[in-house]
């Protein structure tokens, strides 16, 4: 806690100093960010492919002539190396060991094993009752098992005992018995054949080797295989059964595989090969300017390359500090230059580090993954999922830093770290196409489109950069196929994948989140529906007015929606206290005094904001519940008290809702939804003219009281959100035709007396709903 207390006076010590616009502490929280992304690039990077290589492309054409400088080796391809690698390794034997010792134990076990049998079948045929014979087969089982290592159940054995009292199955189990014994001898692979790939077996015996033919070569299953052909040329199938698994548990590998031996020959043969091919002595023309890069030439261009890297190394590591220092150089221009544009003219996302934080965040894990592709896992860089970091920021945050974001991945991993031109340009094509194809997202279902839209624009652009040079159609078709298209597919599926993580660590409301949330089957919107019925229908109404509202001044309607079902949810708690859900009922207010009504009105606010928490509505749509009224003033309630006591006696601040005012376009269009749909329910006898003058004063005074001040609205917004709000009025105060029934009931109405109709009117119901504060008691 002493700790903590610290750390949090040290804090409040920096934000105390100013710098610039800002303070302290938020200038070094930025610098952070900008050092700790710097060097996690640079890092991760380092000595990898440079752009000196990356310029350099098969098919390309050299923009300079090139003579080598010194005399050096040509470096084999991959490919080639690979290939000869395959065939030296396929030259190398399997190297076995031959054990005297299982030999030596199996032959005595085979000798001794078919006089021991014959002994106690004589005995057993001489047993005179069952007795006699069960008491000798449990001997011979156990016998079996101490002596030779052999497990028979009873039942087998009484067949093995009748096998043998036939002395023509006798001599033919010699036979099989002699087979198994020079097999043996020979030896018993402990490797199936199918295992042995290569061409060569050595078999070590007593330290001497000698290599074993093809043809005598023999593992178990096939030893086994063997005798149990034999056995079927006089034994029936069931007596061939019982005496294989008698055989296989006499037999036993005696050649054993000496793994460790093999492996270091085949490490030694490989360690012989050489890595070139050629050479290229100083002075001698590599490539001429305007000439075209074969496979040939482009090998020697790497191979000058890595020489020059090797030599350096030999004087110090020069290289390898000044390609760090240039990539830190350039990488951090690259981050500065676009720090610079969101403090320029994105400064809502420069000046929350909470967002910046999630930014760097996504492409560090796109950094990470780059580096795990190119430098850990040596696949080709195409299948890098660049577009990644679009559409991610595109759902997050917006399609321009979305943009923005795809310029830095395309320069860093294809300027910087060697991508080259082709990954630069399908870096941006892509990552474009990516975030069109999200930047409207309706449901989780739509990562098919971004998947398809990115492969079509993947291949419609690497296809094109193929003709462009003349290169093979089959070679690009073969590119696309086995990298970029399946990154066209992982990416967006990544990015959906983690998108909900994103969104719980930075409290980030999507598009699809706020559909999900739009359900009225969810739990707090159930409850609202059964608890407070009035006030959900005037939340379905606040709804159509603020959609309607925010598509006219390019708001979000899917938010406003959204939070027009939330913003009265803390009116659960007490809803009999809001008059839309009172019904005919008597009003509650009536026997409270003005201050408790107020505090009453004005908790709803603070268990809405609890309520939400406890069902996790995401922040963006809390808001909407204290900003829907700002700090208006409960005029009904403040006007009745100061009936009841003097001026000077009320404080106006005790009926007065907490705030903030609204501080977006979306919670203050839904400011103006909320007191519009209340207190047009006043309006007697509306017409479109009665209704729209009544909605322009409504919203004048909510201006004129400072309301929007914090907002964004603009003047023409104001009247572009009261034309969206008639339509919806006049659809909920259309007139509809009264039926013959209605027409007499309204006849009877008007015969009533008049003091019946003034109680009606005159029934004291505050309008206990916020905003319906201006309007009388209805």
């Amino acid at each position: 806690m002493e700790i903590k207390k610290k750390w949090d006076d040290f804090v409040r010590k920096l934000e105390s100093i100013p710098v610039n616009k800002t303070n302290l502490a938020d200038v070094l929280i930025k610098a952070l960010y900008f050092v700790v992304l710097t060097l996690g690039i640079v890092l991760m990077f380092s000595g990898g492919k440079t752009t000196s290589t990356a310029e350099w492309k098969v098919g390309s054409i050299a923009t300079k002539k090139v003579v080598a400088p010194f005399n050096f080796y040509v470096l084999k391809t991959q490919e080639e190396l690979q290939k000869e690698q395959q065939e030296k390794t396929n030259t190398v034997p399997y190297y076995f060991n031959y054990q005297d010792s299982i030999t030596y134990q199996q032959l005595k076990r085979i000798r001794k094993l078919l006089p021991f049998l014959i002994g106690y079948e004589k005995r057993f045929k001489a047993a005179r009752t069952p007795e006699v014979q069960d008491t000798l087969l449990f001997k011979l089982k156990d016998e079996l098992r101490q002596n030779f290592d052999i497990r028979f159940s009873k039942a087998n054995l009484r067949v093995l005992l009748d096998i043998l009292a036939k002395p023509q199955h006798v001599e033919h189990l010699k036979v099989a018995l002699k087979i198994a014994s020079d097999y043996m001898k020979n030896g018993i692979l402990n490797l199936n054949l199918s295992e042995i790939t290569r061409p060569n077996v050595i078999v070590i015996r007593h330290g001497i080797e000698e290599n074993l033919p093809e043809d005598q070569r023999m593992d178990l299953p096939s030893a086994l295989k063997n005798i149990e052909n034999e056995l079927l040329k006089v034994f029936d199938v069931n007596q061939t059964v019982i005496l294989n698994y008698l055989f296989s548990q006499l037999l036993q590998p005696n050649l054993i595989y000496d793994q460790a031996l093999t492996e270091q020959r085949i490490e030694d043969v490989l360690a012989n090969i050489s890595r070139t091919k050629d050479m290229v002595y100083k002075n001698e023309r590599i490539v001429d300017a305007n000439e075209r890069i074969d496979q040939n030439i482009y090998q020697k261009l790497y191979s000058l390359q890595m020489a020059r890297i090797e030599r350096s190394r030999e004087k110090g590591n020069w290289p390898e500090r000044i390609g760090f220092l240039a990539r830190l150089m350039l990488i951090s221009a690259i981050l500065f230059v676009a720090g610079l544009y969101l403090a320029s003219f994105r400064k809502d996302i420069y000046q929350d580090n909470k967002t910046l934080l999630m930014i760097g965040t996504i492409l560090m894990l796109l950094m990470i993954i780059a580096a795990l592709i190119i430098r850990t896992l040596d696949w080709h860089i195409f299948l890098v999922p660049t577009t990644l970091v679009s559409m991610l920021l595109a759902i997050l945050v917006d399609s321009g830093i979305a943009l923005w974001g795809t310029v830095i991945v395309a320069l860093i991993l294809g300027g910087v770290q060697g991508g080259g031109y082709d990954l630069s340009l399908l870096s941006i094509v892509a990552g474009l196409v990516g975030i069109y194809s999200v930047h409207q997202i309706r449901n989780r279902n739509q990562v098919f489109k971004a998947v398809i839209y990115i492969a079509a624009a993947y291949f419609w652009v690497y296809i094109g950069i193929t003709a462009l040079r003349f290169e093979s159609l089959t070679e690009g078709l073969r590119i696309f196929a086995f990298y970029l298209l399946p990154n066209s597919v992982f990416s967006p599926l990544i990015a959906f994948m983690i998108l909900g993580v994103f969104e719980k660590s930075f409290d980030i409301t999507t598009d699809v989140t706020l559909l999900e949330l739009s359900d009225l089957n969810h739990p707090l919107l159930k409850r609202l529906s059964l608890e407070a019925p009035g006030t959900f229908h005037h939340s379905m109404v606040v709804g159509n007015l603020a959609e309607a509202a925010a598509k006219a001044i390019g708001a979000n309607p899917l938010l406003v929606r959204v939070g027009s079902y939330f913003h009265d949810i803390g009116k659960i708690e007490k809803p009999e206290y809001f008059v839309e859900n009172q019904m005919d009922a008597e009003n509650r207010h009536n026997q409270l005094s003005p201050n408790m009504s107020a505090l009453i009105l004005a908790s709803h606010v603070k268990n809405g904001i609890e309520m939400a928490k406890r069902y996790g509505i995401p922040k963006r749509i809390r808001d909407f519940i204290p900003e829907h009224h700002g700090t208006n003033i409960m005029k009904y309630f403040y006007d009745k008290a100061l009936k009841n006591a003097s001026e000077n006696e009320v404080n106006d601040a005790d009926f007065r809702y907490p705030g903030p005012k609204p501080q977006s376009k979306e919670t203050a269009i839904v400011m103006l939804a909320d007191a519009v749909e209340a207190a047009t329910r006043t309006v007697q006898n509306p017409t479109p003219n009665k209704l729209r003058a009544f909605v322009e004063k409504l919203v004048d005074e909510r201006f004129r009281e400072g309301e929007l001040d914090e907002s964004d609205l603009t003047l023409r917004d104001l009247k572009n959100i009261v034309d969206a709000f008639m339509p919806v009025l006049y659809g909920i105060f259309q007139h509809r035709i009264e039926y013959p029934d209605q027409e007499k009931k309204k006849s009877n109405e008007k015969v009533k007396p008049k003091k019946e109709k003034a109680v009606k009117d005159g029934n004291p119901h505050p309008p206990a709903a916020e905003n319906k504060s201006d309007r009388k008691p209805a």
